[in-house]
């Protein structure tokens, strides 16, 4: 990444004169920007989606996603002249660049950057690259897969179990590689099948990521809950969530750690259920 000059923003070069067209070449214009649109906005965050232009293509979307935020953590910064410190768009941008780094597929980095107000207010933003051709692991299982009756038995589809695989093959490296994501629904997966039966899988939003060595079992099993309570009842039955299971934990026949990993998987996800309803 490059700065961009004002010392409080970094880019990707390939990024800078499109960039610099839309006048979000500096930190200030870019979180203060109102063009595209406004696809969340919070007390502490907004969520974007803008239009850059490039010179011989046409618009390229990009997603924002602005932090503001003021704790007494960031007051004391401000007060000492300690500078930012761990902005929500560093711990993301750094999680990009680290998964890229270990082969795990991941959005874009565009650009990120940060500022500590005086009055304590810390600013952060982070630019991601459009996944044109990705849709969302949830939605896209509803579109290319046809729905059944919740208690009907599916018939075999090579597809859907390739799919699955796949799946579960990229949260196994993800684990493998140390880390967890907090975050690990359906939404968060999106998918792109460029020719019947082939998917390519890249993870999104990245800023609750966490690198662990040691006592992970509990975040492991979190993540997994998170994917099962998120798949669609309908499309993925358990017959297929234990062809997951196994192929996550590379074996054809469960061992007993096996069946009390998938035991706390199940538990955790009822916990779900009973908090947050059942996703039909």
């Amino acid at each position: 990444m490059t700065p961009a000059g004002d010392g409080q923003m970094w880019l990707d070069e390939r990024f800078q004169a499109p960039l610099a067209r839309a006048g979000l070449d500096r930190f200030g214009a870019v979180m203060a920007t109102l063009e595209g649109r406004c696809l969340r906005a919070l007390a502490d965050r907004e969520n974007w989606r803008l239009e850059l232009h490039g010179p011989h293509g046409g618009p390229r979307g990009v997603f924002l996603k602005k932090h503001h935020v003021r704790t007494w953590p960031s007051r004391l910064r401000a007060k000492l002249g300690a500078g930012p410190g761990e902005s929500a768009a560093r711990t993301e941008a750094r999680n990009v660049r680290n998964l890229a780094a270990d082969g795990i597929d991941v959005m874009g980095l565009v650009a990120y950057g940060e500022h500590l107000r005086d009055d304590g207010l810390l600013e952060s933003f982070v630019l991601t690259d459009e996944l044109r051709g990705y849709v969302q692991l949830d939605h896209f299982l509803a579109r290319r897969f046809p729905q059944r009756e919740l208690f009907q038995t599916l018939p075999a589809d090579g597809d859907l179990d390739a799919l699955v695989c796949r799946v579960a093959e990229v949260a196994r490296r993800f684990h493998a590689a140390g880390y967890n994501h907090r975050d690990l629904y359906c939404c968060h997966f999106f998918i792109k099948e460029p020719e019947p039966g082939r998917f390519e899988i890249k993870l999104i939003d990245l800023q609750r990521v966490q690198r662990r060595r040691r006592f992970r079992r509990r975040w492991i099993v979190k993540d997994l809950a998170q994917l099962a309570y998120s798949a669609p009842r309908d499309r993925i039955k358990c017959t297929r969530k234990m062809a997951f299971m196994r192929h996550y934990l590379g074996v054809r026949k469960l061992r007993p750690r096996d069946k009390r990993l998938i035991r706390a998987v199940l538990a955790k996800q009822q916990l779900m259920e009973r908090k947050q309803g059942i996703i039909a």
